[in-house]
């Protein structure tokens, strides 16, 4: 697949020719690509312009296929001065499909055809999760900054966002244990979700969440409106992000970058 690049395009050419560029790989799912609801990279893109972003998120990706569209990439492009991950949502959602109708098992098994399959439980989420950091270090020298995931359901009490935290936590200990930089996005999340009256939904109309809202994303203003419609705080279906989603997710990161190189 082909990354997408962020950078200030306003930005005069000549000015930028002569900022140290910071090069970042966003690795991830639907939440990084951005098509669905409102993207956070391009709101980071504005709040840091002195970096190069490289997208290289995918629909309905999970850790595993994650790693191997990363390594991939790396093995042609390893230059990076940091590489951002993304990983899990999939893994708890895909499971939670398989629960539901033949359209949802369907989707997942689609899925896997290109590569996209969700660890079978929390054990190999983690087992995969470190084969994938330490594939990454094998071909880059870059840092590595973790994420935890933000809502799946903004009903916190919702059995995915039980699963959520679990995995979360795994995530937070991997990080400590493999030195990696971390971006609690989790936290952030739940911080605010927790202070609202949250209605239990989890991409409740299916072929709308996949067909309709992404074309809907398109237009600007609409994500938003899809969020008031459902009565949703962060989210357009409870998982996508709307603008207030893709904030959370650019401030945090934004202090994140700016702390590391501070004094660069």
């Amino acid at each position: 697949m082909k990354e997408i690049m962020y950078y200030v395009q306003d930005q005069a050419l000549d000015e930028r020719e002569h900022m140290i560029m910071k090069r970042i790989l966003f690795a991830g799912d639907s939440i990084t690509k951005g098509e669905l609801g409102c993207g956070y990279l391009p709101l980071l893109a504005r709040q840091v312009p002195a970096f190069e972003l490289i997208n290289l998120g995918m629909d309905g990706d999970t850790v595993l296929g994650i790693m191997n569209r990363t390594t991939s990439h790396l093995r042609e492009d390893s230059t990076y001065d940091l590489i951002v991950i993304a990983a899990g949502h999939n893994d708890i959602i895909l499971s939670d499909f398989m629960k539901k109708s033949n359209i949802h098992v369907s989707i997942v098994k689609n899925l896997k055809k290109k590569g996209s399959v969700a660890a079978s439980d929390y054990d190999e989420f983690i087992s995969t999760y470190t084969s994938f950091i330490s594939a990454v270090r094998d071909i880059a020298p870059a840092p590595i900054m973790v994420t935890t995931m933000s809502c799946l359901n903004e009903n916190l009490s919702a059995p995915t966002n039980k699963n959520r935290f679990i995995y979360n936590e795994g995530i937070r200990k991997m990080a400590s244990e493999f030195n990696l930089h971390l971006a609690d996005i989790a936290e952030e999340f739940d911080s605010v979700l927790k202070q609202r009256n949250c209605r239990d939904y989890f991409m409740d109309s299916l072929f709308e969440s996949l067909l309709f809202d992404k074309r809907l994303s398109k237009t600007p203003g609409k994500a938003d409106k899809l969020s008031e419609k459902r009565s949703l705080h962060v989210t357009i279906d409870g998982i996508h992000l709307n603008s207030k989603g893709a904030e959370i997710y650019s401030t945090l990161l934004t202090s994140k970058l700016t702390w590391m190189y501070k004094n660069t």
